[in-house]
């Protein structure tokens, strides 16, 4: 589909002349494009572009629509569109409307400095807690769902037991601490306040919440906006929902969005957003398109089949564009490592006879965990493969070591930096630490917290010398980061000796990424607010034919010829916890499912273990011993039209072995010996 055509559905609601549009737009149907045309559209019919803004989930994907967005507007003021993430707006309205927001000077504060503050309120608290069990990254997840859905702690502490977020003993210890779980959350916020922070949910909330309770505000922000477009809707969750509830009077919102995508309930989003898009948004419409550029018909036919067999109603039906091709294939295998083994040689025989790229295969897994035999089979077989879902550029502890230089720098009063800074040197404990940040908490400039560090007589000089130099690069964050590690290299190397020249590396990405903005302040809110955008580098980085490996979760945006969905097993789709939680919960599973699916452009191979067909894995809930797995099991109606079954030759044998063929045992051996 080229960038110039559109379908008349697609069309349709591009020219959409009426207040909000829903744009329900299926798998592969071109939502990204509409998204585009939509925005060219409204420029050149005149709309300034300063009164246009998109919102997607991702800094990069916001740029992207930018980016095309100019090359089909005629308006000479294009650079004056406006792309961000849904955070990065918010702060934008909060730092630009002072006079509206009491929050402009705050720092914003993310998961690792939150975490340190846990620790902290932790630590000066008499309440015996086992912080194993209960730790703050486990508190953190807690309080961050409860902010972005709106719930009660304790409605919400129901809510992750149901989605698994945590094990056993976790929730044990939730459940028995909750009021002190209210405390610790109380005292959290008191400090945020006190240290004038702003964490990643706040910035939402501020605005939201500011904006709902006053109707002067309210219009004058809104008024700000003419057209709202709002990209992946089915991704938000209650509080973004009220945030853009908000411009519904004054601004007219185009979301484009897909029910049957929305995976991330876990995370809050609320599959409602889109599915029940007209009975919650007034003076609304929804349009649909279901022509399908991606995948055959076959494909589609089996990923309609799974949404159809839904008691819900997604009420759509995808048709392929590019026609028929190959029957899906599902390959049962006996055990794990049989799977991965004929993964692996299907894609190198793929390579060597057609030649088809190693990068136009894509895995997709349930977890991580799940792809382990996977990842093996491919690294022994010297298959190069690029995966999708592991620890990202910015969360790494060499590259928050320096930030928490160039934080400092930007605002002396961030205790979070200071700790981190200082216990990376040698001879600084927690002691020493937390005496110095409480004299530097006391002064007002760099410099006399420098001359406090002299003053300690620390072992190490760079302590206070990388500070100097580094002050002299406020507006060069990119020569800001490669001094500090001029300075800093010796202690970061005995820190991470193991790898230290892997991770020496990432400094030359991240000074690449530094040299796009003009002082530390700007950059340190950039890599905060959007901690996707390190995806964009790497993918600049590593251009080389590889293997795509990922959670059908992090899988949103890709596509392979050649796409194996593994281990959809029984007790797997839905998954055991999923079927004890309820209807919500199985439904979303189903999506989870359909989104792996729909990846697939040509050849789609979905692998299950046999084993699982012939276990009747009990499900230990109370009064429901006869109910398993099985009952649940997405695939266990499929039509033989829709897909074919394949066995190897070690699952043949044991399907064969599992049938018997004796004779019947005769009703004649019942009874009483009546002799």
């Amino acid at each position: 589909m080229s960038s110039d055509t559109l379908n008349p559905n697609q069309k349709k609601a591009v020219e959409f002349n009426g207040k909000h549009l829903l744009v329900l737009a299926g798998a592969g149907t071109g939502k990204t494009h509409t998204i585009i045309s939509r925005a060219a559209y409204l420029i050149n019919q005149g709309v300034d572009p300063t009164q246009i803004q998109i919102l997607s989930f991702t800094k990069k994907s916001a740029n992207e629509i930018v980016w095309r967005v100019s090359n089909l507007a005629s308006n000479t003021q294009i650079k004056q569109l406006n792309g961000s993430t849904f955070h990065s707006w918010c702060m934008d309205l909060i730092k630009s409307n002072p006079n509206v927001f009491s929050h402009s000077n705050y720092t914003v504060i993310d998961r690792d400095d939150q975490i340190a503050i846990f620790k902290l309120i932790y630590g000066r608290t008499k309440k015996s807690i086992d912080t194993k069990k209960l730790t703050p990254s486990i508190l953190l997840d807690l309080y961050s769902f409860a902010r972005n859905t709106r719930l009660n702690l304790t409605e919400s502490v129901r809510k992750l037991i149901l989605f698994g977020r945590n094990d056993e003993s976790a929730n044990n210890e939730i459940k028995e601490h909750l009021p002190f779980l209210r405390e610790i959350f109380t005292k959290y916020q008191e400090r945020k306040i006190e240290r004038k922070y702003l964490d990643y949910d706040d910035i939402l909330d501020v605005v939201a919440t500011g904006l709902s309770k006053n109707k002067q505000a309210r219009d004058f922000i809104s008024s700000k906006y003419k057209h709202i477009l709002v990209d992946e809707m089915q991704d938000t969750n209650p509080l973004q929902w009220e945030l853009l509830m908000c411009f519904q009077e004054n601004s007219n919102l185009f979301c484009v969005g897909d029910d049957a995508q929305s995976i991330y309930g876990f995370r809050g989003a609320d599959f409602r957003n889109v599915h029940m898009w007209k009975e919650r948004m007034p003076n609304s419409e929804v349009q649909k398109l279901e022509d399908n550029y991606r995948s055959t018909q076959e494909i589609l036919d089996l990923s309609n089949w799974l949404l159809n067999s839904s008691k819900l109603a997604y009420d759509k039906h995808l048709k392929g564009v590019r026609g028929s091709g190959k029957m899906p294939k599902i390959m049962n295998f006996t055990n794990n490592y049989d799977e991965a083994e004929w993964i692996v040689n299907d894609i190198i025989e793929n390579k060597v006879t057609d030649n088809i790229p190693y990068n136009e295969h894509l895995i997709l897994t349930r977890s991580a965990f799940a792809s382990r035999n996977i990842e093996a089979e491919l690294i022994s077989k010297k298959v190069p493969y690029k995966f999708f879902g592991g620890t990202t550029l910015f969360k790494s502890a060499h590259i928050r070591d320096v930030l928490s230089c160039l934080r400092i720098i930007d605002n002396i009063y961030d205790e979070i930096a200071w700790m981190r800074y200082l216990l990376l040197w040698d001879k600084v404990g927690d002691v020493t630490a937390t005496k110095i940040v409480d004299k530097i908490l006391n002064v007002k400039t760099l410099e006399e917290c420098i001359e406090i560090l002299k003053n300690e007589h620390l072992k190490d000089n760079a302590l206070y010398l990388t500070l100097e130099n580094i002050s002299n690069y406020k507006n060069s964050p990119s020569k800001a980061i490669l001094n500090c590690l001029k300075f800093m290299e010796e202690t970061l190397e005995r820190s991470y000796k193991n790898n230290w020249d892997k991770r020496k590396n990432d400094f030359t990405i991240l000074a690449l990424l530094a040299n796009k903005h003009t002082s530390i302040s700007e950059f340190i809110a950039e890599y905060i607010l959007d901690p996707q955008l390190e995806e964009s580098i790497t993918e600049g980085v590593d251009n080389e034919d590889k293997v795509i490996l990922s959670t059908i979760h992090s899988a949103k945006g890709l596509e392979a010829k050649i796409c194996y969905v593994i281990n959809v097993s029984v007790g797997a789709f839905p998954n055991k916890l999923s079927i004890l939680s309820g209807e919500d919960e199985i439904e979303e599973e189903r999506r989870v499912l359909y989104v792996a699916l729909t990846r697939a452009k040509d050849e789609l191979y979905i692998t299950r273990n046999i084993k699982t067909i012939f276990d009747k894995t009990n499900l230990e809930e109370e009064g429901d011993e006869d109910d398993s797995s099985n009952n649940y099991y997405f695939l266990s109606d499929l039509k033989d039209e829709l897909a074919e079954n394949i066995y190897d030759e070690k699952t043949k044998i044991k399907l064969e072995n599992s049938v018997y063929k004796g004779e019947k045992i005769n009703e004649d051996i019942i009874g009483l010996d009546m002799s």
